[in-house]
């Protein structure tokens, strides 16, 4: 997208003045809108290309100009035609031209496909986990069995073999016991911000969409997905080992839904169209 001077500065200073004579700073507005400060900083400098894409460029700048006192539609349409025109009017509904709604579907198909091929070689492992611990645990019953029919071998009373039968199959209610998983729980600190407790050492963030909705995920200050998911399409993303602080940016809540290790994220639906929302893991 060019920077163009003329019309173009004068959302970024119109945007920047405004905001001053309210005595607003941009974590004031972050706060509000739930814009990341890095693109409130873009906007005012004019700096569109560090936006998302074109089709947030019109959204944020509505939203910004509406928390600082400026008509966001007004100053839309008074600069119209220098921005970027992949928008209708009705933007936060729908996005217009057949080629970009084909580019992300081939999109997330492919996304779907990387992840398939990434799974398969963790599914081999596990597959081959259990049989290993199977293989063990038969070993081991088949051991305690023994040892237990040539302790009765050695009895010559029918009383010794049945004591001896009745320890057997106390020996063998242990196979019938699974080990339980510690299950991932998740606590609301604020409409913004989740403690997630019962972590695995690696864990997995799950994004659907019932709505057109882009996202991205930072995991302890490194950016490590960001992207646009069409309605009923989904997206898992395998989290670095022991992360801690995990930041999710949405910019459709209402379309969005978030699980972790297969534990549902609450959102506040009421919450603006943008929100950055916190997961502290393990605190």
């Amino acid at each position: 997208m060019e920077n163009n001077k003329g019309k173009q500065v004068e959302i970024g200073k119109s945007l920047h003045d405004a905001r001053v004579a309210k005595g607003l700073s941009l974590d004031d507005i972050q706060k509000t809108t739930k814009i990341q400060k890095h693109y409130l900083e873009a906007i005012e400098q004019e700096n569109f290309d560090e936006l998302p894409g074109d089709f947030y460029v019109r959204a944020f700048i509505k939203q910004f100009a509406d928390t600082v006192g400026v008509d966001g539609t007004e100053l839309l349409n008074e600069h119209d035609e220098d921005l970027p025109d992949t928008q209708s009017p009705e933007y936060e509904e729908t996005v217009s031209g057949d080629n970009f709604s084909r580019r992300i579907a081939d999109s997330n198909r492919e996304q779907k496909r990387d992840s398939l091929r990434k799974l398969i070689p963790t599914a081999g492992i596990v597959i081959g986990i259990i049989i290993v611990v199977c293989v063990v645990w038969g070993v081991v019953v088949h051991t305690n069995n023994s040892s237990q029919t040539s302790i009765s071998s050695s009895s010559v009373s029918v009383t010794g073999s049945s004591e001896t039968s009745s320890s057997v199959k106390k020996n063998k209610k242990p196979a019938k016991q699974k080990s339980k998983k510690a299950k991932t729980t998740i606590k609301e600190v604020s409409a913004t911000e989740y403690n997630v407790k019962g972590a695995k050492k690696a864990n997995t963030v799950n994004l659907k969409a019932s709505d057109r909705a882009w996202s991205s995920v930072t995991v302890d200050g490194k950016q490590i997905y960001q992207g646009s998911l069409m309605a009923g399409n989904k997206k898992d993303i395998k989290l670095p080992e022991n992360a801690k602080k995990v930041v999710i940016s949405l910019g459709n809540v209402r379309g969005s839904k978030i699980d972790v290790n297969g534990t549902e994220l609450k959102l506040d639906k009421n919450t603006p169209l943008t929100a950055q929302l916190t997961l502290n893991f393990n605190k």
